[in-house]
C-alpha cells in the first residue's frame, strides 16, 4: 500500500477555519484564543472536522496520531476519543468504520482499515475530544487520489453555541450541525464551546467575516445569569451585523428548558430576533428552544435533560431544516432529497 500524509494536495481538511493557510487543527484564531484563553480547551478539540477525498482503492486505512486522549464521563469512547470514516456522496454517506484504539486512553494512534466499492467519496469525522497532532492514510498501491466531490452549497454554514454545539453527550459525530450540513450538502464551521461561548464582542466580528450561507446562532446555555445574556445577546447580534449584513441568522434559545427562568430567557432572544425585523432585517429567524424537539418527550431526547443525545439531535435537526426549506434557506441550494 502507499502512504499519504493529509497535506496530500487532493486530500481536504474541512471545518477547521483557515486551516489551508495556518495547517493547524484548531478551530479559533490565535487572536481570538490570546483574548479568551478560557477557550484554548474547545479550540484543540476538532469538533465538526473532516478529512475527504476521493478513490477506487478497495482498501484504506487511516492513522491519527493524537494526544490529550483522556475519558469524558458524559460522553461514549466511541465519539469523543474515535473517528468515524464513511463512504459515498456526502449527504448520503454510509458508515465504514470506527478509527480507534481498543487501548482505550493508553494509545496515541487511533486506526482502522476498511473495504471501498469502486470510485467513492470518503469522509473522516476527525475524533472529539483529543488533539490531532497527524494523519495518514495509505491506500493500494496504483489506486487514484483525487480532490472530493463539491459540496452543494458553496459557503459554508457557520455555527455558534453551547456544548450542544458543541456535540457534547452524542454516540456518534451526527449532531445537529453535523446532521444540517448533511442534508443540504454544506461544509461547515462549528463554533461551540462547552461552558465559553457566551456573546464575546470579538468573536461577533470574527464570525460575520467568515463567508457563509447561514449562521446558527445559539449560546443560551452558557449565558451564566439571565442579566448575562440580556447585556450579551443582542449587543452580539448587532455587531455581528455590523460585519455580515445580509446571511440568514437563525437564533435559538436553549432546548428542553424548563428552570423558573425559561420564560425570560426565551423572551430575551425572542427580543433580539423582534427587534431585528423591526429595524428592516429580512433574514432573521427565531425557535423558540422548547419546540426543538418536534413534540417528543425531553427525557427521551436527552441524557440530562440538559444536553440533547443522538435522538434529540436528531429531531433538532430536522425542525431548523423545516424552517429552512421553508423559506428558501440558503438561497443558493437546489439541492433536494
Amino acid at each position: 500500500m502507499t502512504t499519504y500524509r493529509y497535506t496530500e494536495k487532493n486530500i481536504r481538511i474541512e471545518g477547521l477555519y483557515g486551516f489551508d493557510r495556518t495547517r493547524r487543527f484548531r478551530r479559533y484564531p490565535e487572536e481570538i484564543i490570546k483574548k479568551y484563553p478560557r477557550l484554548g480547551d474547545a479550540d484543540q478539540k476538532s469538533v465538526g472536522a473532516r478529512m475527504r477525498f476521493r478513490t477506487d482503492s478497495e482498501k484504506i486505512r487511516v492513522v491519527f496520531t493524537i494526544s490529550n486522549n483522556y475519558p469524558d464521563i458524559a460522553m461514549s469512547f466511541f465519539h469523543a476519543n474515535s473517528a468515524y470514516a464513511y463512504i459515498g456522496d456526502y449527504p448520503r454517506a454510509r458508515y465504514a468504520a470506527l478509527v480507534t484504539s481498543w487501548d482505550t486512553y493508553q494509545s496515541d494512534t487511533i486506526s482502522a482499515e476498511f473495504d471501498n466499492d469502486g470510485m467513492n467519496d470518503i469522509t473522516v469525522f476527525f475524533p472529539q475530544n483529543p488533539t490531532v497532532e497527524d494523519i495518514g492514510i495509505s491506500l493500494c498501491d496504483g489506486a487514484a487520489l483525487l480532490p472530493p466531490t463539491p459540496h452543494r452549497i458553496e459557503q459554508p454554514f457557520v455555527f455558534y453555541g453551547s456544548s450542544i454545539t458543541q456535540q457534547g453527550h452524542t454516540l456518534t459525530p451526527l449532531a445537529y450541525p453535523t446532521l444540517l450540513s448533511r442534508f443540504f450538502d454544506a461544509d461547515f464551521y462549528n463554533f461551540g464551546a462547552s461552558g465559553n461561548a457566551q456573546g464575546e464582542p470579538e468573536l461577533a466580528e470574527f464570525l460575520g467575516k467568515i463567508p457563509k450561507s447561514v449562521f446558527f446562532y445559539d449560546y443560551d446555555h452558557n449565558a451564566p445569569t439571565v442579566e448575562h445574556l440580556k447585556n450579551t445577546h443582542e449587543a452580539f447580534f448587532k455587531r455581528f451585523r455590523s460585519f455580515d449584513p445580509l446571511s440568514p441568522v437563525i437564533m435559538t434559545s436553549r432546548p428542553a428548558d424548563d428552570t423558573p427562568e425559561t420564560e425570560e430567557r426565551v423572551s430575551i432572544v425572542r427580543e433580539t430576533y423582534e427587534n431585528a425585523v423591526k429595524n428592516g432585517d429580512k433574514n432573521v429567524y427565531f425557535i423558540d428552544g422548547r419546540t426543538l424537539f418536534g413534540g417528543v418527550d425531553p427525557a427521551i431526547c436527552t441524557t440530562d435533560r440538559t444536553h440533547p443525545n443522538d435522538l434529540g439531535h436528531y429531531m433538532m435537526a430536522r425542525t431548523v431544516e423545516t424552517l429552512m426549506r421553508e423559506n428558501g434557506l440558503p438561497a443558493q441550494t437546489d439541492f433536494t432529497q
